[in-house]
C-alpha cells in the first residue's frame, strides 16, 4: 500500500469512528396498540447533535387508513401504560422512505427536537400515530430506556 492508499485508510477510519457508536443508538420495541393488534413495529433512535435521529420499521397498520404511508410520532413524558397528557416532545410527521411501495413492511424517518440523552435518563415514551387524516389514532408505543 502506498501512502495515499494508508492516508485514505486512516481517514476512512476515522470518519466512521465519528459516527454514533452502537452504545449510543437505542432500539425500542413497539408494542401495538389495540386498534393495530397483530402488527409489529421498531423504532431505532441515534444522536443527532442535539437532536434524535427517529427510525420506524412497521410491520403493518389498519387496512382502513387513507394515507398509510404517513404516521406521526411524538415522545411523552411518563410510560406507555402511564402517558402524559401532552407530548414532551412533538417531532416531524415521519414520512416512509420506502413510498411509493405495496410491502407490508415499511421504513418511516422522523426527528424529535431532544437530545438522545435526555430521553435516556427519564421516563419517556415514543408514541405513533396515524396521520391527522386518518383519525390521529394510536397505532404503536414503546417505553424508552438507555438499554
Amino acid at each position: 500500500m502506498n501512502r495515499r492508499s494508508w492516508l485514505a485508510l486512516v481517514v476512512a477510519t476515522g470518519v466512521i469512528s465519528g459516527c454514533a457508536s452502537r452504545s449510543e443508538v437505542i432500539d425500542v420495541p413497539l408494542v401495538a396498540t389495540p386498534q393495530n393488534a397483530q402488527h409489529i413495529a421498531r423504532a431505532t433512535l441515534s444522536p443527532v447533535g442535539d437532536h434524535t435521529s427517529i427510525w420506524l420499521t412497521v410491520g403493518g397498520v389498519p387496512h382502513d387508513m387513507a394515507v398509510s404511508s404517513r404516521l406521526d410520532t411524538a415522545l411523552y413524558a411518563g410510560t406507555c401504560e402511564h402517558l402524559s397528557a401532552q407530548p414532551a416532545y412533538e417531532t416531524r410527521q415521519a414520512n416512509s422512505v420506502d413510498y411509493p411501495s405495496l410491502a407490508p413492511r415499511t421504513r418511516h424517518w422522523a426527528q424529535a427536537p431532544v437530545a438522545l440523552g435526555k430521553l435516556t435518563q427519564g421516563d419517556y415514551a415514543l408514541l405513533v400515530r396515524s396521520s391527522a387524516a386518518d383519525g390521529s389514532r394510536p397505532l404503536f408505543c414503546g417505553n424508552i430506556s438507555a438499554g
